[in-house]
């Protein structure tokens, strides 16, 4: 009977999102599904493709888009006793030109923009794997906090049967029959509470990725396992701090580009001109070469200069800011790694010594040497102890997590 109310529970919440997809996944699998759905997958996108947009305007042959245009003028023209119409049509095609050294600066800073691009989108990943890393392991600790909830459980309506013979026979009180009921109901509520909770957080992993299973909690352990020295010595730059870089380099090119420019680009015109005084004339036809260049941009190309430079102290500024943050985080990281991992050797031991004493205790109960109310208090201190490991388990693989985003490693 408690193995299939067991069986239920576990049942339970997939159930409630039947939406969800099929099947367990992988944990490579669980983080492609999330970035599939991630609002930062959007993001990261639009962004590539504005990038790539800014790499072709840059390999242009024009400064910005060419223009045609096309006037007719007819009027009537008096001269003395003589008097007649004139037409005019011109058409010309205007061409925005780049300056000296402009085209080259333009395009190395759409690569820069390119660049900067691709390392956000690194980044951004790497976000949404330590989500999917994160509720994997509280999904875990919820489900091996359920498991020793419902053990507890079973326990103790074992022990409530036999108080109950034992008070059938004589050999106990009617309280001590109440209060094994009592802690049956007190381990039961305890047992929902761990439901809940896992209820809680397969909802949000379904949120996350989109499946209905989680990832296989050995194979989440079998990547906690992983020597952290060894991970050190295999990390590269983190993804935070190649953005960082690829955004001072972005202002570095959107400063030089504005350094060649005008503020606004001269433009060529090529065109032709008809020039006729009536119908039955001649008309005379003509080439028009024009070059206009703007004139008092002095201002605007400043302004212009002070805002890509004001970009690029600011950029700087996040780079020694992220630099400094990484090596704060990488330290903390593995501090708290291996901290944690001391924490949950110490709850293993300790559960391990208290569920010895629980069953001693049982055996001492049986023997009549102690009350009921001792060993009560020998179940709720193991089952206490069942739930602190559970937790420092999810402890030690969110530490565990934290330094995988720390050096920038994904699944």
């Amino acid at each position: 009977m408690a193995g299939l109310l067991l069986a239920s529970l576990f049942l339970v919440a997939p159930a409630a999102s039947a939406a969800g997809i099929a099947g367990r996944p992988t944990l490579v699998e669980a983080v492609d599904a999330a970035w599939r759905i991630a609002v930062e997958a959007r993001h990261a996108d639009s962004e590539s493709r504005r990038a790539e947009a800014g790499m072709r305007v840059a390999r242009s042959f024009a400064a910005d888009s060419p223009a045609l245009a096309w006037s007719r003028e007819e009027g009537d023209w008096y001269g003395g006793a003589r008097a007649g119409s004139a037409t005019e049509t011109e058409i010309g095609l205007s061409w925005p030109l780049w300056m000296p050294g402009q085209r080259r600066a333009a395009v190395d800073a759409s690569r820069a923009d390119a660049a900067w691009a691709s390392a956000n989108l690194a980044q951004a990943q790497l976000e949404v794997a330590a989500r999917v890393r994160e509720t994997a392991w509280d999904i875990a600790a919820r489900q091996a906090e359920l498991v020793a909830a419902q053990s507890a459980v079973d326990a103790l309506v074992e022990l409530a049967g036999v108080v109950e013979r034992r008070v059938a026979f004589g050999d106990l009180a009617t309280s001590d029959l109440l209060a094994s009921r009592a802690g049956v109901l007190d381990a039961e509520m305890a047992r929902d509470d761990a439901l809940r909770r896992l209820e809680a957080a397969r909802a949000r992993w379904t949120v996350l990725t989109g499946y209905e299973e989680t990832v296989e909690a050995g194979e989440m352990e079998a990547e906690a396992r992983i020597d952290s020295r060894s991970l050190l010595s295999r990390a590269g730059t983190p993804p935070s701090l190649v953005a960082a870089e690829a955004s001072v380099r972005r202002a570095e090119g959107e400063r030089a580009a504005v350094r060649r420019s005008l503020g606004a680009p001269p433009e060529l015109t090529l065109g032709a001109k008809e020039e006729s005084d009536g119908p039955a004339a001649t008309g005379d036809r003509s080439l028009v070469l024009a070059l206009r260049i703007p004139l008092g941009l002095g201002a605007r190309r400043e302004l212009a200069q002070a805002t890509a430079q004001s970009a690029l102290d600011v950029a700087q500024a996040e780079l020694s800011l992220a630099r400094s943050k990484h090596a704060a985080d990488l330290a903390a990281a593995r501090s708290d790694f291996e901290i944690t991992g001391r924490q949950l050797e110490g709850a293993r031991q300790r559960a391990e010594l208290l569920s010895r004493r629980q069953r001693m205790m049982e055996r001492a109960f049986a023997a009549g040497e102690i009350p009921l109310a001792e060993l009560l208090l020998a179940h709720r201190d193991s089952r206490a102890a069942s739930a602190d490991l559970a937790r420092r388990k999810a402890e030690r693989g969110l530490a565990h997590t934290s330094l995988l985003h720390a050096i920038g490693a994904f699944p």
